[in-house]
C-alpha cells in the first residue's frame, strides 16, 4: 500500500490552537477521561457523491485514540484500552506540540513507502522497495492541552490537528479532499485502498457512538 502524506489543498491558516476557547464545549473530564472512545462509523456499499464532505482513505489497522499528555492509558480502542507500540507512542508524543492531546487514528501494519531510487558500486540505478512498518495515521483531534474540541466542527478539528502534529517517518496526517470526490476515490482505489470515508465536513464528534456523519463506502457514484 502506497499513499503521500502531503497536507490537503484549499486550507485556511491555521490558528494557535492554545490560544482558541470554544464556548458550548463539552466539560473538560468527558474530553480527557480514560473512557473516551471513538467515534464508530456506519457502512454503505455505495453512495451518490454528496455535498458538504470531505474524504479520506479507510485506513486497515487498530483504530484508536492516542492520550498524549495525560495519565493512564496510552491507546484507546472502541472497547477499551488496548496494546500499542511503546516506541510508536514515544514518537507520536515527540511529534506532538503541545502539553496533552487526544488524537484519532488507526494503527497501521506493514506501511509501504515508495520505492527508493539508489546507484550500485557500478553507477547502476537500482530500486530498493523498503520493508513494511507500523506508522499512525491520524485524522483526527480530540483534545489539546485542556480544550475539549469534541463540539467543534470536523473541518476546524482537521485543521487543528495540522497546526499540532508534525508528520514523520512513523506518524502520518491521513490525507483527504473536500472536492471531486468520486475521481480522488478512484486514484485511491488503484492504491489499494478497497474502502473510503465520507465526513460531513460540519459534523461535531460523538464518542463511542455510531453515526451517520462518518460513512465507510466502496463506491461513489454521481450526484443526481
Amino acid at each position: 500500500m502506497v499513499i503521500w502524506n502531503r497536507r490537503s489543498h484549499d486550507r485556511t491558516r491555521v490558528r494557535t490552537v492554545k490560544r482558541v476557547g470554544y464556548l458550548g464545549s463539552k466539560p473538560l473530564k468527558n474530553a480527557i477521561g480514560a473512557d473516551l472512545a471513538p467515534q464508530r462509523p456506519r457502512y454503505a456499499r455505495e453512495r451518490a457523491e454528496p455535498a458538504g464532505h470531505i474524504l479520506e482513505p479507510e485506513w486497515k489497522g487498530l483504530r484508536a485514540l492516542v492520550r498524549v499528555g495525560h495519565e493512564g492509558p496510552r491507546f484507546i480502542g472502541y472497547d477499551g484500552p488496548v496494546e500499542g507500540p511503546r516506541e510508536l507512542y514515544d514518537a507520536i508524543v515527540a511529534d506532538t506540540r503541545s502539553n496533552t492531546a487526544i488524537l484519532d487514528g488507526v494503527l497501521v501494519d506493514g506501511f509501504l513507502d515508495e520505492a527508493e531510487l539508489e546507484m550500485d558500486p557500478q553507477g547502476n540505478a537500482l530500486t530498493r522497495n523498503p520493508a513494511g512498518r507500523r506508522i499512525f495515521a491520524a485524522f483526527d483531534l480530540l483534545e489539546v492541552d485542556g480544550e475539549s474540541l469534541l463540539e467543534v466542527p470536523l473541518l476546524e478539528r482537521r485543521r487543528h490537528l495540522e497546526g499540532v502534529l508534525t508528520p514523520s517517518l512513523n506518524v502520518r496526517l491521513t490525507p483527504y479532499v473536500s472536492r471531486a470526490l468520486r475521481s480522488w476515490r478512484d486514484t485511491l482505489a488503484t492504491q489499494g485502498f478497497r474502502r473510503v470515508v465520507l465526513k460531513n465536513w460540519n459534523s461535531v464528534y460523538a464518542p463511542g457512538r455510531e453515526n451517520s456523519d462518518w460513512l465507510v463506502v466502496e463506491k461513489i457514484n454521481v450526484a443526481r
